[in-house]
């Protein structure tokens, strides 16, 4: 898995702001956003993981409801077939 280390120095830097304003900017964005991110205040830095889950995680994401829909599409089936068997 693939981390990402933010040093708030170097964004303080990087948007002409001073340590605590730059502090307070990124604390603010992970906040608002839906970021996996941690801040480690010792080091001065953040430590943030991708939002995208792994190939794994979206299969089992796209099969939870498949069981059921089968079973609808069948049932559906079922009831047409009886319905022309009636006629």
């Amino acid at each position: 898995m693939v981390w990402f280390n933010l040093i708030f120095w170097v964004l303080a830097e990087k948007l002409n702001l001073n340590y605590e304003d730059a502090e307070r900017w990124i604390l603010n964005l992970i906040r608002t956003s839906k970021l996996d991110a941690k801040i480690n205040t010792q080091t001065g830095t953040v430590v943030m993981e991708p939002n995208h889950p792994n190939v794994y995680e979206q299969l089992i994401d796209h099969t939870k409801g498949l069981s059921g829909r089968t079973y609808k599409l069948v049932s559906q089936l079922l009831e047409h077939a009886q319905a022309q068997a009636a006629r």
